[in-house]
């Protein structure tokens, strides 16, 4: 109990730390810092002191409630988790080396830097999958994703070299990255943002950048609400002008199971059909990526409708089975 009751006290004094970083001009009254942290008033008096004295969260009282000192410079100090919290670090740590496939220094770093901060063996473990992981400066992805990231988190413009798949030749533009999205079916990292060339919202694959570099010039701030909404509906990272539409699939007893442990889309809706199969229905453009996704489930899946999905399937495997043909 001891140890748990530390962990929460540790807890608590970096969630102090994070409120007022994230609001800065903010005056907060004791009794709310109370309530956002479930304790009693007089204990939060008694963290403020601690932080306060310690220099870790310089801050002031005002008369009416605890404020930031002006131009002051936060530190949050480190982070410790409780084991189930240490495990989810694990896991996402795990994914994240896997969804690398190119050589990216700042994610060895940052799964060496996240192993300090988990128990003694999750860490050991850790550490040793981050020494596993390729982390070449001086490789075109990594100075991409340098700049990308740059730009994002600083919301500056970067100046890239951008060769599109189906184009002879790259292009060069001045792009503002409003998200960085890994894909859900690939190995591959999306920059969402503006296009100064094209005009336009579009999506620039970073394995696919040839050049980048962050300007000192910042774009102005948007509304994302609208385009995290887009991307959730979405299939994947991808954005289209179409209108979403009614796909419905049928897949096979066999992979039935599977697919009711599985949400793979909002929109979702499935229903057992009698004979053990499973009926699926999404609402969406049925996008490259979805196509491709369907495409994967070979016999097992039977796309309903729309017709012209149909057709575009029955077409692409007939092609395929060409390719199987004896000669």
């Amino acid at each position: 109990m001891v140890f748990a009751d530390a962990l929460s006290k540790a807890s608590r004094l970096v969630e102090l730390q994070i409120l007022f970083a994230r609001s800065p001009q903010k005056t907060f009254r004791t009794k709310e810092l109370a309530g956002r942290l479930g304790v009693a008033p007089r204990t939060v008096r008694q963290y403020l002191t601690e932080l306060s004295t310690t220099g870790k969260l310089p801050i002031f009282h005002d008369g009416r409630g605890w404020r930031l000192v002006p131009h002051a410079r936060l530190e949050v100090g480190p982070l410790k988790f409780e084991l189930s919290e240490a495990t989810a670090v694990y896991l996402a740590a795990r994914l994240l080396l896997r969804h690398s496939d190119e050589p990216n220094p700042a994610v060895r770093e940052a799964v060496r830097r996240l192993s300090v901060v988990v128990p003694e063996d999750l860490g050991r473990f850790m550490e040793h999958l981050a020494e596993r992981t390729s982390a070449d400066p001086q490789h075109p992805f990594a100075a991409a994703f340098r700049a990308f990231a740059y730009g994002w988190a600083l919301r500056r413009v970067v100046d890239c070299v951008y060769h599109p798949l189906g184009r002879p030749e790259p292009f060069r533009c001045r792009f503002h990255p409003y998200l960085l999205e890994p894909a859900l079916w690939g190995l591959s990292l999306y920059a969402v943002g503006f296009s100064e060339l094209h005009g336009a919202i579009r999506i620039f694959k970073l394995e696919r950048v040839q050049a980048a570099t962050v300007t000192e010039e910042n774009f102005p701030t948007v509304e994302m609400k609208a385009l995290l909404d887009k991307l959730e509906q979405s299939w994947d990272v991808w954005l289209a002008d179409e209108s979403d539409v009614v796909v419905r699939l049928r897949f096979d007893p066999e992979v039935s199971r599977i697919v009711e442990e599985t949400r793979w889309h909002p929109s979702q809706e499935n229903r057992l059909l009698p004979d053990g199969s499973v009926e699926v229905s999404f609402f969406l453009t049925p996008s490259v990526p979805f196509v491709n996704w369907i495409l994967s489930w070979g016999a097992h899946c039977q796309v309903l409708e729309p017709p012209s999905l149909r057709e575009e399937l029955a077409s692409t495997l007939r092609q395929a089975a060409k390719l199987y043909e004896a000669p």
